[in-house]
């Protein structure tokens, strides 16, 4: 039985394990839409392709599975660059399908073509254009592997609408392995371990790579002890479980730091932990700007949110 390329280029995403897959229809990628009307993922629609875009990669980024965003050819392509840069400095897993025009023939000619597959390569691990349907299993999967391996980042499948639309026989899915992650050798871990047990004031730096799935559990479990000095940066803030439990922060450490020992800090499990512990004046208000909140909606204290009123 002959299947066309948009819904074997679906069912590989199906096979990957895919639940929903964020974008904008459009006549380049309307075969692609249709697959996915009657499949099991559920498209979510968005108001600009950057939207998309940064809901993909944050998706990536708080699951460790890669995020899939589609949109259109041209203009609607390359408004994924911001989203694309976004996911490379930030090491989030995600996939960017883009249609196009036919490339064995085209009724409008070179209307709205640009090379989004060269204007995506400085930005992504792997940009490709389907030439075929009988890629698209090979090319998915391949896709998915390079955007989870370290270090994670986006990739980039560019589908024309004349591939999409093609039928071809016999073309068989590729089952999904796992990553094999990089690990240090057990010498090196042996004596990393004597050197923190030796320490006498341990100190734990945190950065982007703790925000990973993968990495919280470990973290939480075997660094929460006390006099343990952590200091967090930036999406490490969001994922680090001290930070939740914090009252008392000192104002040396309060914007990067966040201290464990009980001299310094206690803990609370009450839901309004993140409040400081000293008190403020009834004219003073909290204003948590948008850009100063965390992915578990809980403000990161610094001293410019709070403003006296007039």
């Amino acid at each position: 039985m002959s299947t066309k390329g948009s819904d074997l280029l679906v069912a590989a995403l199906e096979n990957e394990g895919v639940s929903r897959i964020y974008g904008i229809p459009g006549e380049e990628n309307l075969d692609v839409v249709e697959a996915i009307r009657s499949s099991s993922i559920e498209l979510v629609l968005t108001r600009h392709e950057q939207a998309a875009a940064f809901m993909a990669a944050t998706y990536g980024r708080l699951t460790g599975k890669p995020g899939v965003c589609i949109t259109t050819l041209g203009p609607g392509a390359l408004n994924l660059t911001t989203g694309a840069a976004y996911a490379l400095l930030g090491a989030m897993p995600m996939i960017m399908i883009t249609g196009q025009k036919g490339i064995l023939s085209s009724r409008q000619a070179r209307f709205q073509v640009v090379d989004v597959v060269a204007a995506m390569k400085p930005l992504t691990k792997l940009a490709r254009q389907i030439v075929s349907p009988r890629m698209i299993p090979t090319l998915v999967r391949e896709a998915f592997r390079v955007a989870q391996e370290e270090r994670p980042g986006p990739v980039h499948l560019e589908l024309p609408e004349d591939i999409a639309a093609e039928r071809c026989e016999g073309v068989a899915l590729i089952l999904p392995h796992p990553v094999e992650l990089p690990l240090a050798a057990a010498e090196a871990l042996d004596r990393a371990a004597q050197l923190i047990m030796a320490a006498e004031r341990p100190l734990l730096m945190l950065g982007a790579a703790a925000s990973r799935p993968r990495s919280t559990s470990d973290l939480s479990g075997s660094c929460c002890a006390p006099g343990f000095l952590i200091s967090r940066r930036r999406w490490a803030r969001a994922r680090w479980p001290a930070a939740r439990n914090s009252t008392s922060v000192p104002r040396r450490c309060r914007n990067a730091t966040m201290c464990t020992k009980p001299s310094i800090a206690r803990t609370s499990s009450s839901p309004s932990a993140m409040t400081p512990s000293r008190s403020l004046p009834s004219s003073w208000v909290r204003r948590v700007p948008r850009w100063c909140t965390s992915d578990i909606n809980r403000p990161m204290w610094s001293r410019s949110i709070f403003r006296k009123q007039k």
